[in-house]
């Protein structure tokens, strides 16, 4: 699948990034065409603004609030962003490279044309958000909640799904044959699973859930 990458040129070195968005908070105006490296923040609010053709380049942003914010064109490498409050987001061309966002909160987000590589993304939080064109490659979402999701032309390859919770999330068209989906949650009726594409192994393992013995 292919999938619209960040669009990010014509950068300038932000300097401190706190010193930075609190001057743009006050001004209401968006982040534009910023660079920051190598930042560290804990706890702070970094909300109340946009991010367009942004850079976040090995940053360590702890705890951090972005609740709100709209992200286009814009690239997190190497970055910790763990515990960081995402809800009501946006998401529009966006990478997440070597990225590690465990804990994060993206309740009620709009991510599309999003791709997820490298990265662990451990019990995160993305309930009742929409995915179209997003891929996740190479990259641990094990524990998460991708619960009442919408999931439109999403990728797989090689993840962990491990005891992911897809409670009431439609999983017709995803191919999970490259990944692992051990323990995953799902309805009483595991409706989420009519459509989903797995391997033999991946069928035998969840027929045990309908009280199906394979042999």
């Amino acid at each position: 699948m292919k999938i619209n990458v960040p669009l990010v040129t014509e950068l300038r070195d932000a300097g401190p990034m706190l010193n930075q968005i609190i001057e743009l908070q006050a001004e209401e105006r968006a982040a534009e065409r910023l660079l920051f490296t190598s930042d560290y923040l804990s706890g702070e609010d970094l909300s109340g603004i946009d991010y367009n053709i942004v850079e976040f380049d090995n940053c360590k942003l702890l705890d951090c609030n972005f609740n709100k914010v709209g992200f286009t064109n814009v690239y997190f490498k190497h970055c910790d962003i763990s515990n960081c409050t995402f809800e009501n987001g946006y998401f529009n061309q966006v990478e997440f490279i070597s990225c590690k966002g465990m804990g994060c909160k993206f309740q009620n987000s709009v991510i599309k044309h999003v791709n997820f590589s490298d990265s662990n993304f451990t019990y995160s939080n993305f309930e009742h958000s929409k995915f179209q064109k997003v891929i996740l490659a190479s990259s641990n979402f094990s524990n998460a909640c991708l619960a009442e999701c919408i999931l439109k032309e999403m990728e797989l390859k090689e993840v962990i799904l491990n005891n992911c919770d897809f409670f009431k999330t439609p999983l017709k068209g995803i191919d999970f044959r490259e990944s692992t989906i051990d323990g995953i949650l799902l309805s009483d009726n595991y409706k989420e699973l009519a459509g989903a594409i797995v391997d033999t192994y991946q069928a035998a393992a969840l027929a045990r859930l309908l009280g199906l013995e394979i042999k």
